[in-house]
């Protein structure tokens, strides 16, 4: 038995729903979870299944009394420090973030006969962050798992959880069950029991997994025994408007997890239920064919490629001229016509100063040697402080001023070129990356960088990029985008 906490209202509250939000976008980077059931049926949709391999199902025991707080803040702050898109979240530092969730789950204390008791290493059942702790955790030991399953020779074909709940293909019973024993010896907090498909038929969240041996899984609805089938009432006292979402809710999931020999069962299924709830069939009937007209017309607007016209407003034209193009298989979309402002300002549009943009620049040296860097600010004010540092003799700030305490050359600062201009933090590093290896600025190439960059480290680029470089050297190439 486990005390159940309610945090609602405690102090650290809000400070908790914070780090959630904060956490959060690390974890969603992982492959191997699942949002739904719908995200699962997307997946396997592109897997070919083998007639003769076997879907199992293992299942944590305990989940959220079972985490560590102390070694899950470990590993979330692990994962947190290799998370580059963290910057952008928050201004908080690794250790103040850290400092935060220890004043939240360090001391989970409840009071119980006028005595406060204090769970230790355990965070309180209810409050928001133990969830994404708990996905840390089962995160970084399935990823071991999975590691580890592949040195001792097993064959994961695929591998999908759901919070506690996960689905696996393997090629026999015995690897599945020497996965399960692998999963169970990564920590001991961490219990896993497994259920096997019964001829090829496997029940998981709330699917029915079906190996027809056609290649590909059927879906269904899987309903538990204990199900009631009681529904919200009609004569509640609901918007009908409600009601009728209700309704939808369930046909919107059969859409998304059945397959289409299964799907106007589980329809029939969902009518009956609601008729025996009180609502009219007739009604429900109704509700479906207008789902179905809803759904038809969304499909039809995204298969919808006619090419696009624009055309300038002309009253009383425009509308002739779109059923025109409409007949013609063109889509006319019109534009409002030049106002004053825009007819004066055509010939005297204001440009921004040089350097006024964030992006990748680079910057060449009379020695001959260059350097490639990026920047979120404006690129004026990062070479303001390139050259504030080589001033101030700050050489370990960056290879420029590294090389500049050495070498007796001039940068040419007022000739340094954009390479791209891009406020997106994600596109620059990736394009430093490949601009370093285009122009070879690396240590290795005798250049003045102090790395290859934080993204596009595969060695294949690395050719490709020396021959593009070589060929633009030869004047075969005259720009690269």
């Amino acid at each position: 038995m486990r005390i159940v906490v309610s945090t609602l209202g405690i102090p650290t509250y809000k400070i908790s729903e914070y780090l959630v939000k904060l956490i959060q976008p690390t974890l969603n980077k992982n492959q191997t979870r699942l949002r739904n059931s719908r995200s699962f049926v997307q997946a396997a949709n592109h897997w070919n299944i083998t007639p003769d391999e076997v879907q199992v199902s293992y299942d944590v025991i305990n989940l959220y009394p079972s985490i560590p707080v102390r070694e899950a803040t470990d590993i979330v702050m692990g994962m947190l420090a290799e998370d580059d898109d963290l910057q952008t979240r928050t201004k908080l530092t690794l250790d103040e973030i850290r400092k935060l969730i220890n004043l939240c789950l360090e001391n989970c204390y409840y009071l119980w006969n006028d005595n406060i008791h204090v769970l230790e290493d355990s965070g309180p059942i209810g409050l928001a962050l133990m969830v994404v702790m708990a996905e840390a955790f089962q995160q970084y030991h399935e990823h071991n798992a999975l590691a580890s399953a592949k040195r001792e020779g097993l064959t994961i074909k695929s591998f999908k959880r759901y919070v506690d709940d996960s689905h696996a293909r393997v090629p026999t019973d015995d690897q599945a069950e020497s996965f399960l024993r692998t999963l169970n010896a990564q920590s001991t907090h961490l219990k896993y029991t497994m259920e096997k498909e019964v001829n090829g038929v496997l029940n998981f969240l709330d699917m029915t997994i079906i190996n027809n041996g056609s290649g590909k899984y059927a879906f269904k609805v899987f309903r538990k025994d204990a199900i009631t089938n009681v529904q919200v009432k009609p004569n509640s006292g609901h918007d009908p408007k409600i009601l009728k979402g209700i309704f939808i809710g369930f046909l919107n999931r059969a859409y998304a997890i059945c397959s289409g020999e299964y799907l106007n069962a589980e329809i029939q299924f969902l009518t009956e239920i609601f008729s025996e709830n009180g609502y009219k069939k007739e009604h429900l009937l109704s509700i479906i064919t207008e789902f179905n007209k809803n759904r038809d017309n969304a499909q039809r607007k995204q298969e919808d490629s006619k090419p696009i016209v624009s055309l300038p407003w002309i009253p009383g034209l425009s509308p002739k001229l779109r059923k025109v193009y409409r007949n013609a298989g063109y889509k006319a979309v019109f534009r409002s016509n030049a106002n004053l402002q825009r007819i004066l300002t055509k010939k005297n549009k204001s440009t921004l100063p040089p350097y006024s943009n964030p992006g990748v620049y680079k910057v060449d040296c009379s020695c001959g040697k260059s350097y490639i860097g990026e920047t979120g600010l404006k690129m004026s004010t990062r070479l303001s402080q390139h050259m504030n540092t080589i001033e101030k003799g700050q050489w370990e700030k960056s290879g420029l001023a590294e090389h500049a305490k050495n070498c007796h050359g001039q940068f040419s600062w007022n000739e340094t070129k954009t390479l791209k201009i891009d406020a997106n933090r994600f596109s620059r590093k990736v394009r430093e990356a490949i601009e370093i290896q285009f122009h070879q600025t690396a240590p290795r190439n005798g250049g003045l960088n102090q790395d290859d960059g934080q993204y596009v480290t595969t060695p294949f680029w690395k050719p490709l990029l020396r021959r593009v470089s070589q060929l633009q050297y030869n004047g075969f190439l005259h720009k690269t985008n």
